[in-house]
């Protein structure tokens, strides 16, 4: 375990490694994850090009994306608690689903099935809401 102080929270993490098979030798990102139930995890990945956040954090064995990624059923809503990442802007699309949950939160909410997965998303904080 490592120990996190993020979320304004000091809690050991709980650490899921999935960057030891790397054939390909792609770049290695760390996402720091509190799930809905206050369990803090350090997900180190492997960045492929042409995955978003969600599926990442799904493969992980996280539950969410029940739409596939089409930002239809906000099981993918987080917050974003990370200043200094710059993320795309969010479309039409994803913000009229947003605009439809009751734990949304204007400056931090993000559907992350529309955040492509990027080397500058290192070290993103994200806490999984419970809609």
């Amino acid at each position: 375990m490592v120990k996190l102080k993020v979320f304004d929270v000091e809690k050991k993490a709980i650490l899921i490694d999935n960057t030891k098979d790397n054939p390909n030798n792609l770049d290695t990102i760390s996402i720091n994850i509190i799930d809905f139930d206050g369990e803090v995890y350090i997900l180190k990945t492997l960045v492929y090009p042409d995955l978003n956040l969600m599926e990442v954090l799904r493969n992980a064995e996280f539950h969410m994306g029940h739409c596939g990624g089409m930002a239809l059923c906000a099981s993918c809503h987080c917050y974003i608690e990370k200043d200094n990442i710059k993320l795309i802007d969010i479309s039409s699309e994803e913000e009229d689903m947003l605009d439809q949950l009751f734990t949304f939160n204007q400056t931090k909410s993000r559907l992350i099935c529309q955040i492509p997965l990027e080397k500058s998303l290192d070290g993103i904080n994200i806490r999984i809401v419970k809609d």
